[in-house]
């Protein structure tokens, strides 16, 4: 006995690493890690839009100072919640919610669904009576009954006095779609933080560019550095005091910078070209260029100001000799560019338009242009076809999830009918359903 038992003992031992893989497949199956690793990855989602995302350090010292105990910017840093989709542990957990889906599909969903497309046949009567619907009919009406069911799309399987039907097949699909669907969205959101990225680029009217301020990229990112393009033109159209949209007219150039492609872009319709999409985002003045005294080309910066009144203004000022001459203020680009004009102490002189000239000071001062920029994100994101299957089986997913899997058992004895049914859905339609197909056959005499 102690023979037995020892050999029992180290054969249920042979092999510790078998039974260590059977438990993390059968923890990867339960629905309920699934669901808490759904609910941590969109809390920390969330937590993303909330906490600014890809700073630098200076940012989050000065947004998050160390006067606050726990929710500092040390805090952030070191939980990498500064770039919480890149963190190591934000996609250890896609990855694992990614295994968990599909050991579930593989261990639970699938199976169901093979099972659902064999026959089953009751035999004992107590099964019947446990079933949702459950009603006794005259024997006569077996064949009937079989023809009546076959008639409304159920697939049909019967053996001597025994019957097994079932319709809705596709419902049975619905989890499994589900599944699917999120697998494509992790798998869009993997390879959109891995390889993709995001450049921001504020680009003066006819100036050429390419990328390189990276606010945010992949550890496999690929940075096209032959996307060469140009800002050809830029406006802004408005309506009453209020700015209706801004453009860019932008041209794609090849390695001899002749055009490949040119195409205005504006908020919600970017260019697109080689898998790179180009948004128009913002917009800003820089600079006035004006001719002094018929001789000298003079370039102003502009500095942009918010006021009191939360308008949006620009201003530079033009120096001669160490001593500012005149200030010039800037509120919008309309077509008419009104000018607002300003002495060094700050007096309001006059308003003048492009090309009007000017007298302060014995100098001749004409303003000929106004040097506006246009703001580009450039994104390149692998991962949003992927993105874009989850939702689309996500849809039709809930579409055939409104198939209810309906089963009707039928048995035959000596004195009657047992009949039984039940449906994964709308129980009351089913009691219809199988009352209406009694009725067509005068087979409503029921025990």
């Amino acid at each position: 006995m102690k023979i037995f038992n020892l050999l029992t003992h180290q054969k249920l031992n042979l092999n510790p690493k078998q039974t260590l893989t059977k438990k993390i497949i059968s923890q990867l199956a339960d629905l309920r890690l699934a669901i808490i690793l759904l609910l941590l990855i969109a809390l920390f989602s969330a937590l993303g839009t909330i906490i600014e995302q890809n700073k630098n350090l200076n940012f989050y010292k000065l947004a998050y100072p160390d006067t606050v105990q726990f929710w500092n910017w040390k805090t952030i840093y070191y939980l990498q919640l500064d770039k919480i989709y890149q963190a190591w542990w934000y996609i250890l957990l896609v990855i694992t919610l990614g295994c968990s889906l599909i050991t579930c599909t593989i261990r639970t969903q699938y199976p169901s669904f093979k099972i659902a497309r064999k026959y089953l046949f009751f035999t004992s009567l107590k099964k019947f009576q446990k079933l949702p619907l459950y009603k006794k009919v005259p024997k006569k009406g077996f064949s009937f009954l079989l023809k009546t069911i076959t008639t409304r799309s159920y697939y049909l399987f019967y053996k001597k006095a025994n019957a097994y039907a079932y319709t809705g097949l596709i419902g049975k699909i619905a989890p499994i779609g589900i599944h699917f669907s999120l697998l494509f969205l992790l798998l869009g959101i993997g390879v959109s933080s891995s390889t993709g990225y995001l450049a921001q680029e504020m680009v003066v009217k006819g100036e050429l560019f390419h990328i390189q301020n990276l606010s945010n990229f992949g550890y496999f990112s690929y940075f096209p550095q032959t996307l060469v393009g140009r800002v050809n033109n830029f406006w802004i159209t408005y309506q009453q005091n209020t700015i209706e949209q801004f453009f860019s007219s932008i041209s794609i150039l090849d390695k001899h910078y002749n055009s490949q492609k040119t195409e205005v872009v504006f908020v919600n319709k970017p260019l697109k070209h080689s898998g790179v999409t180009i948004y128009q985002t913002d917009w800003n003045l820089v600079g006035i260029r004006l001719l002094l005294d018929n001789k000298f080309y003079v370039q102003i910066p502009l500095q942009q100001t918010i006021t009191n009144n939360k308008q949006t203004i620009w201003s530079g000022s033009l120096v001669s000799k160490s001593q500012q001459l005149v200030s010039f203020v800037i509120q919008d680009l309309k077509s008419n560019k009104n000018i607002w004009v300003y002495n060094s102490e700050g007096i309001f002189l006059e308003k003048t338009q492009i090309d009007s000239p000017l007298l302060i000071n014995k100098h001749q001062i004409q303003i000929f242009d106004v040097i506006s920029a246009t703001g580009l994100q450039i994104k390149q994101d692998s991962g949003i076809l992927f993105v874009y299957l989850g939702f689309f089986f996500l849809m039709l997913s809930i579409i055939i999830n409104t198939n209810s899997y309906v089963e009707i058992w039928i048995s035959q004895t000596k004195t009657c009918l047992h009949l039984a049914a039940k449906s994964t859905k709308d129980p009351a339609k089913l009691e219809s359903s199988i009352f209406q197909m009694l009725k067509m056959f005068h087979l409503r005499q029921i025990d």
